[in-house]
């Protein structure tokens, strides 16, 4: 059968990224800190750089490397695996696969201890191709996490007579790692997230804890400033990690707009993939 994609290209332009995106496929997650495993429904993306005399790539290939794999339990490093493979199967110059998808998190109430289940937003990625300064080839893994927060403003609590207003924040971390790094668990990083805020949120609360979190929030007055600084500083304390992003969102209680800071930090002599953030 004819293989059009195959065929020559007479444009003079190359494309930095073609592939699939929006691909709803499970993917079975292991935590290699808990050793637990989570099957997830998992959004993809995929994509490959195309040289300009190359008319196209063969999307199929992406479906059928997930297929083969779709029920071998993954974790970071075995995402790369799936990377490489595809990297192989496309005779890529670069690819970047990512998978984003919900992880769900036993949690107890700080004062009941009553269990519920905490949805946490969760991202793999991997990247193969060139690098940033040059060094050749190389290979590049991250772990984006984020969590749910509670923030209380020092500013409504200095100037007010009677409490102080809250946000409920959003904690973003993005977290880049060698192939050959010591990979942390997903609740190591949740918990040093969480410990920046003013108070963490559960989604089972009795009055005791309500009462609890409120306290606590009011003892620890947080901007959004001090939210992402504590963040990285929390980041810097995970050797492993070779760069990160970490973002803080505020959805305002009592403005008309959202507030938010972000801090990107690599530490001297890591080596990314170029193109990847």
């Amino acid at each position: 059968m004819i293989d059009v994609q195959s065929a020559s290209s007479t444009s003079t332009f190359a494309i930095d990224s073609v592939g699939v995106c929006n691909l709803q496929y499970p993917l079975k997650v292991l935590d290699l800190a808990s050793g637990t495993v989570q099957t997830v429904a998992a959004s993809w993306r995929g994509g490959v750089a195309l040289a300009a005399e190359r008319r196209g790539t063969h999307m199929s290939r992406f479906v059928e490397v997930l297929q083969e794999r779709v029920d071998s339990p993954c974790d970071l490093l075995g995402f790369l695996g799936i990377a490489r493979e595809l990297e192989r199967r496309l005779d890529a110059p670069s690819l970047q696969l990512s998978a984003d998808f919900v992880w769900f998190h036993t949690v107890r109430a700080p004062i009941s201890k009553r269990e519920s289940i905490a949805a946490i937003p969760i991202g793999f990625v991997a990247a193969i191709g060139p690098t940033e300064p040059s060094t050749g080839r190389g290979e590049e893994i991250i772990l984006k996490i984020q969590v749910a927060a509670k923030a209380l403003c020092p500013c409504s609590k200095a100037i007010a007579e009677r409490g102080a207003h809250n946000q409920r924040t959003e904690l973003r971390a993005s977290l880049h790692f060698s192939p050959e790094a010591s990979l942390p668990g997903f609740v190591q990083v949740i918990s040093l997230l969480e410990s920046c805020a003013s108070s963490p949120v559960w989604p089972l609360l009795k009055r005791e804890d309500e009462k609890y979190v409120t306290e606590r929030a009011y003892d620890h007055p947080n901007f959004v400033e001090d939210l992402v600084r504590a963040m990285a500083e929390r980041m810097v304390e995970l050797p492993a990690v070779g760069r990160f992003t970490v973002e803080a969102v505020n959805h305002e209680s009592i403005h008309a707009h959202d507030c938010y800071a972000r801090i990107v930090h690599t530490r001297p002599g890591y080596v990314r993939v170029c193109g990847i953030d």
